[in-house]
């Protein structure tokens, strides 16, 4: 049992530095930042704009 809770707190102090030192480094979180390159290059054909859309084909 003992082995677990190190195991568990050594996961959660080396989570916690580099989280800390990651918000140090960057503006937006570590989530945002995932789902910003989730979408790749296809992001802006998915999206459900249907003014957007409507406009951008000129009618």
């Amino acid at each position: 049992m003992f082995k677990y809770l190190l195991i568990l707190a050594l996961g959660v102090a080396l989570g916690y530095s580099y989280g800390w030192k990651d918000a140090q480094v960057n503006e937006k979180h570590i989530a945002e930042r995932m789902l910003d390159g989730v979408g790749g290059a296809t992001r802006e054909r998915m999206g459900n704009d249907i003014d957007g859309k409507y406009s951008a084909e000129g009618k």
